[in-house]
């Protein structure tokens, strides 16, 4: 299951990569960030830390509805 949505300004991709990280694609560059939007590896070195908060509480709460 991977969430996914597009920063409505900057237009850049967010992918949640599980419940503690965020690949960020914008154009050709990509980043990867913890969920709270602390840089971990690519050239993309900058993220908006709202989207990851976002992003990776919904994979929590899918995940545990889906283990309801």
């Amino acid at each position: 299951m991977a969430m996914a949505l597009r920063h409505p300004l900057t237009g850049a991709r967010y992918e949640a990569e599980g419940p503690n990280a965020v690949r960020v694609t914008d154009g050709d560059r990509q980043g990867l960030f913890d969920r709270t939007g602390n840089w971990i590896e690519g050239d993309l070195r900058q993220c908006d830390p709202q989207m990851c908060i976002w992003l990776t509480g919904l994979v929590v709460v899918e995940q545990r509805k889906a283990a309801m």
